[in-house]
């Protein structure tokens, strides 16, 4: 029976595998998704990947009906492995290999695109999407807690503004962000309706390139957004350079699921995330995770997350 250092360089001996390995580095790939980054056919997609699992390389994850893979990286089993930060810094000098990022990145423009056009179209009745998904307020009051006297607080993915008028309550300014204008317009209502135009800013802009410059935002809420998000980590690592030193990010979102209906009702990319997968995300982002909390819901779990840049 081969060791597992021999299957290990086994899996890795392979430029095909090399180019799978290196592209799941950036992220979780569903096997269609990866047939088209890379341009090969399922079948030999698949073999790879089961050969890359076998060695302790890949990881998957599945939700519902569908499966995602990713590198099994070193941090979740306590130690460091240089040739895995080696990998990911590497060109590939590879036939096929340098294409493989530029499809990548129309792949991930494509899950953009889904979660936009959703979020476009039901922008009137967001507002009571969310009452579905949090029940009541006594949730909602524990997201907020976290802020107090801040100077300004950015809620990235604003959407239709439920919470601005709550969080003007901790901050001198609320700067309200979000990629669907249709959103925004609802969000602008809510502002106007209440008198607090003078205390928020709407900004159009995707979480991946926030419109805040380095340092702007004292503290951050990203409210039942993350499992909306192609690349999680990316959008966190892009929120640690709008907000200041120590400054506090305040993630809500699904604790991890099995409801594959809710990626039509409510355009969701993930259902949802365990503590160790948010605990990681904020690693791999440079946040230094405080506190993290479980509220139940009528839909499915909440979790509420706390860190400081």
């Amino acid at each position: 029976m081969e060791s597992a250092l021999v299957q290990m360089f086994k899996a890795l001996g392979s430029e095909s595998r090399l180019r799978i390995l290196k592209v799941l580095l950036t992220g979780r790939y569903s096997v269609n998704e990866l047939v088209s980054i890379l341009d090969m056919g399922q079948s030999r997609v698949s073999r790879h990947l089961k050969l890359l699992m076998n060695a302790n390389l890949v990881s998957v994850r599945r939700e519902g009906t569908w499966a995602y893979y990713e590198a099994a990286r070193p941090a979740d089993k306590e130690e460091t492995t240089p040739w895995f930060d080696s990998l990911s810094s590497t060109r590939l000098d590879l036939p096929g290999a340098q294409e493989d990022d530029s499809r990548r990145q129309i792949c991930l423009e494509l899950r953009r695109q889904k979660s936009q056009k959703f979020h476009d179209q039901v922008a009137p009745q967001w507002s009571m999407i969310r009452k579905e998904l949090f029940g009541n307020e006594a949730v909602i009051e524990h997201v907020l807690k976290p802020f107090k006297n801040e100077k300004i607080i950015a809620d990235l993915g604003c959407g239709a503004g439920e919470l601005l008028p709550k969080l003007v309550q901790s901050a001198e300014l609320v700067i309200g962000v979000d990629s669907s204008p249709a959103m925004l317009d609802q969000a602008r209502l809510v502002i106007e309706s209440q008198n607090f135009v003078d205390r928020v800013e709407l900004r159009l802009g995707t979480l991946e390139h926030l419109p805040l410059a380095d340092s702007e935002a004292g503290a951050a809420l990203l409210n039942m957004v993350l499992h909306h998000l192609a690349e999680p980590v990316q959008v966190l690592k892009e929120v640690r350079r709008a907000l200041c030193a120590s400054g506090r990010l305040v993630v809500c979102d699904l604790v991890r699921h099995d409801e594959e209906w809710m990626r039509d009702k409510y355009g969701d990319l993930w259902l949802g995330f365990t503590d160790k997968e948010i605990g990681r995300f904020f690693q791999q982002a440079g946040f230094e995770i405080l506190s993290i909390n479980h509220y139940d819901a009528p839909r499915a779990g909440i979790l509420v997350a706390v860190a400081q840049a």
